[in-house]
């Protein structure tokens, strides 16, 4: 397993480094005190995680964030000194897996860590469907891993892929904000702000209006549900084979 670590504090580069080594013998550890430098060795380098602060001498952490997420889905932790909600709310709706305070123990940045691989294996293994469930515009090919609109691919990460993957796999049924936290974000305690951020980045991709979405609703003020026809993803596979 590779993983970048894009931090400006080498004291903060050597404890993560040191736990991580504890942790995963065989890690590959690559680091920089750079934004710039971080963002060109995602693209060579092709990590599994990185590790980001947002407070860097050459340029925003946010910004770092943004760039990569315009050519990677690679799983981005956000390791920082700015704790207040406003910061973490923003880095999760830019594209961050999981955000972390500063001062942090090192227990805690393991066991996220291990979540988040947890999940990604998830997401990765072969799930046996027949059918590929689809609305008029969303199409999901669950056997592939892959989600597309009007047969665009889009990006997703395991989080949100696995959230989508339990809303559409429950269709017309409405989940409870808590138990989607506990079955995608366990490490997230009670709670349920990151699924309204994961709900909403979900929307952002599928939805025509987001605003006024019609396949993932609001199940009264505590829940949501998916609400795409399975009978129209039947009649349209029997058209197909015939």
């Amino acid at each position: 397993m590779k993983i970048l670590i894009i931090e400006d504090d080498p004291t903060i580069i050597e404890v993560v480094a040191r736990t991580l080594k504890t942790t995963w013998v065989e890690v590959n550890l690559i680091s920089t005190v750079y934004g710039e430098e971080g963002i060109e060795l995602v693209r060579k380098e092709l990590p599994e995680i990185v590790i980001l602060d947002l407070m860097l001498d050459d340029m925003d952490g946010f910004e770092v964030l943004r760039q990569i997420r315009f050519f990677s889905d690679v799983l981005v932790v956000i390791l920082t000194a700015r704790g207040d909600e406003d910061n973490k709310l923003r880095g999760l709706q830019e594209g961050a897996d999981d955000y972390i305070i500063k001062p942090f123990s090192t227990g805690e940045l393991v066991a996220r860590m291990k979540s988040l691989i947890r999940r990604k294996d998830i997401t990765e293994a072969t799930v046996k469907v027949a059918a590929k469930p689809s609305t008029r515009r969303l199409s999901i090919d669950f056997a592939n891993q892959n989600v597309s609109v009007g047969g665009s691919l889009l990006r997703l990460g395991p989080s949100a892929y696995e959230l989508l993957y339990l809303l559409v796999t429950n269709e017309g049924v409405g989940l409870s904000k808590q138990a989607l936290r506990k079955q995608v974000f366990p490490e997230h305690s009670n709670d349920t702000t990151i699924v309204d951020v994961f709900i909403n980045k979900l929307r952002e991709k599928l939805e025509e209006d987001p605003k006024n979405p019609k396949m993932i609703l609001n199940d009264g003020t505590t829940g949501y549900k998916f609400v795409g026809s399975y009978s129209m993803v039947r009649e349209a596979l029997k058209e197909t084979k015939g």
